[in-house]
């Protein structure tokens, strides 16, 4: 893995966001538009079958940053994602809005 201090903040937040929130054993999904990417996450609350949540959205260029760096990578197909709370204006919790998978890589972890 690079060192800390060759990663940007906004990758290393991702990065730290994903370690945590995969770590609950249910993927994360992320959603995009032309200019953004809203990480969907599993809740802290509720147990394994919990509600999911929109938790940051970042710029799309960030999440192209991070899979060509290596440290995350998409699944290959858009799904549907699990209806999460957020704030209901966003475009992310509209649940006609599919996304994909999105993981550490080994790199990363």
């Amino acid at each position: 893995m690079a060192r800390k201090f060759d990663i940007r903040p906004a990758i290393q937040e991702l990065i730290d966001l994903l370690r945590f929130r995969s770590s609950y054993g249910r993927p994360c999904y992320i959603k995009r538009d032309t200019r953004y990417a809203a990480l969907i996450v599993p809740e802290l609350h509720n147990g394994p079958d919990g509600p999911y949540a929109h938790l940051r959205t970042f710029q799309r260029a960030t999440i192209d940053e991070a899979i060509n760096r290596g440290f995350v990578i998409l699944g290959p197909c858009l799904v549907d994602v699990p209806a999460c709370s957020g704030n209901r204006n966003h475009w992310a919790t509209d649940p006609g809005h599919t996304g994909r998978t999105i993981q550490l890589t080994e790199a990363a972890r």
